[in-house]
């Protein structure tokens, strides 16, 4: 049998289910460093089954943004102006969602497998200039640092007022 690994978030309203699969995980909108935003910076998007009153209610896509230090030695975790995985929970919701993205980043071998794959696809790429190079290569060193993180190296900057 060939049982997959899942995490719930319980709501006031609903269940909402990440099924560990690689097509459940997207990463996307890679920005590098810039004269005013010191961090490099990417979206993780993850699909969501929601079930509300034991009936499935359909999937959403939640993101959350991270932002990633010039040295690569630190990660924040910051909530998205859009489709928010923070949004419209009280404090204990929000604290699920940050477990989550914990075990993603720490512990999820399925998280490992998409960012090597992403890996993979980018040193295949035909870059033809230096630009382009140089890009690739900060792309390829913050996609390895995703490889090796640790509970000490993230820091969540979330709004944890109740707004629900």
């Amino acid at each position: 049998m060939n049982m997959l690994e899942s995490k719930v978030i319980q709501t006031r309203f609903e269940k909402e289910i990440f099924i560990e699969e690689t097509s459940n995980i997207s990463i996307n909108e890679f920005r590098n460093l810039d004269n005013n935003d010191p961090f490099y910076e990417f979206m993780i998007g993850l699909d969501l089954i929601r079930i509300r009153d034991h009936e499935y209610y359909g999937t959403k896509k939640s993101y959350v943004n991270i932002r990633i230090s010039e040295d690569l030695q630190s990660l924040f975790i910051v909530e998205p102006d859009v489709q928010s995985i923070f949004a419209i929970k009280n404090e204990k919701e929000k604290e699920a969602a940050i477990e989550l993205i914990q075990y993603l980043f720490v512990d999820s071998p399925t998280f490992k497998q998409a960012v090597t794959e992403m890996i993979s696809n980018l040193k295949k790429e035909n870059i033809v200039n230096g630009f382009e190079v140089k890009e690739a290569k900060t792309k390829l060193a913050v996609l390895e640092r995703l490889l090796n993180v640790s509970d000490e190296d993230m820091h969540f900057t979330i709004r944890m007022e109740n707004i629900a």
